[in-house]
């Protein structure tokens, strides 16, 4: 027995690292999304990144991601809006506490939101 299911809704908020900071508020907020994706990963993006994680091991994920999120996760939370993205870089592990520090910061559970939206965020 087959399931019907629904369309899917998209938005990406990001191409590379440094792309418009604007970009996932803009998503949130322009109409209905299940997901919101985000790609960090260019080959210079990667240079950077490596730099970064040069100078210091907590380093080596796309900061910028984070600004985005400070502004926006509440809003995604509210929304249900699955959050993806391949901003953790060479530190997908310190992309990932950093995020539950922004989510504690914000107010905001950091376990609820390991079972909700964000719990599905690949860093």
């Amino acid at each position: 027995m087959s399931r019907e299911i629904g369309p899917v809704r998209i938005g990406n908020c990001s191409g590379f690292y440094g792309d418009r900071h604007s970009a996932m508020r803009e998503m949130l907020l322009g109409g209905e999304l299940d997901f919101v994706t985000g790609d960090y990963l260019a080959e210079l993006t990667m240079l950077i990144l490596a730099r970064d994680r040069a100078k210091s091991p907590d380093r080596g994920y796309a900061k910028t991601f984070l600004t985005q999120l400070e502004e926006c996760l509440g809003t995604a939370l509210d929304k249900g809006v699955r959050i993806v993205a391949n901003a953790g870089g060479l530190n997908p592990a310190g992309l990932a506490a950093a995020v539950r520090a922004l989510a504690d910061r914000l107010g905001l559970d950091a376990d609820s939101t390991r079972r909700s939206p964000m719990s599905r965020v690949t860093t």
